[in-house]
């Protein structure tokens, strides 16, 4: 879906970018989620206190058999995102890059003030942004964004949100689309969030899908400045399980582009430790 003229970095299709997600939600798997009524509650309004724009980020991968011993251990240290009823979000995010895919490349390569374009759907709340993910040479992730409907966006407005954040332009073109489930916590300590993901499937614009949701799932710690202790991050260490350079677009690319990994075509040897803990995750039974 390439930009149709030298005006436009991307063109929207809201409409279509839905068809794509529902076939994946479609796969989503079953949860028990009991353990999260264990959790006191914060609303929207309370979350945006701790939103963490300019942030440092760390991720990890964990066996979905550790998702209720981790939630058990840490329920007392946290309040959990409650709103629409629901503790758990539905997400979809549509990633854009260009035909040389520059954006996953640069991740690839490790190149510091690198970007992420995308567009992120809220489900339940049936709200859209267009957002850009910025990584710079500290390492901190800085993200913008701008309100966009989901039925009939401002594609002028949307152009120049992304051309004006980047710096440059660029044609884009729509390359993947990625759902999961997310549950947000609040430390009720420090200034920290945690998003824990799951149900996380990909679909790319050649319609080869990929779910890795039966076996893993994955949590990202939000903090203000340099990692610090918590409890999230005690029992994650006791696990034995390290961070890691998990990127949903980089992985969702590899993940839906098998033949072209394996031929070379796609450069996967910054990111071959992470697919080959999801390797062994799989296998687990």
């Amino acid at each position: 879906m390439i930009a149709e003229n030298k005006n436009n970095m991307l063109i929207l299709k809201p409409k279509e970018y839905e068809k794509n997600h529902l076939a994946l939600v479609k796969n989503s798997k079953d949860i028990d989620l009991t353990i999260l009524n264990k959790f006191e509650s914060h609303t929207l309004l309370q979350q945006n206190t701790a939103a963490l724009m300019d942030r440092v980020d760390s991720k990890f991968v964990l066996p979905i058999k550790l998702f209720t011993p981790l939630m058990t251990a840490i329920s007392e240290d946290y309040s959990i995102l409650s709103a629409y009823g629901r503790k758990i979000f539905s997400y979809q995010t549509t990633y854009f890059d260009n035909k040389e895919r520059q954006f996953y490349l640069d991740h690839h390569n490790g190149k510091l003030n690198r970007y992420k374009v995308r567009y992120r759907r809220y489900v339940e709340s049936d709200m859209g942004y267009m957002e850009i993910k910025f990584k710079n040479n500290k390492k901190r992730t800085i993200k913008q964004r701008i309100p966009m409907s989901c039925i009939s966006p401002d594609q002028a407005s949307v152009n120049q949100f992304v051309e004006k954040t980047l710096g440059y332009f660029i044609n884009l073109e729509t390359v993947l689309f990625v759902n999961y489930q997310r549950i947000t916590l609040i430390s009720k300590s420090n200034l920290e969030r945690i998003t824990i993901d799951l149900n996380l499937s990909f679909h790319n614009a050649s319609n080869h899908k990929k779910s890795i949701q039966d076996k893993t799932f994955i949590i990202e710690v939000k903090q203000e400045r340099k990692p610090y202790p918590s409890s999230c991050r005690e029992f994650i260490k006791n696990k034995g399980i390290k961070s890691t350079n998990f990127s949903k677009y980089c992985m969702g690319t590899i993940l839906t582009n098998d033949t072209a990994a394996e031929s070379g075509a796609l450069k996967i040897n910054r990111f071959k430790s992470v697919i080959n803990s999801l390797e062994k995750l799989n296998q687990l039974h």
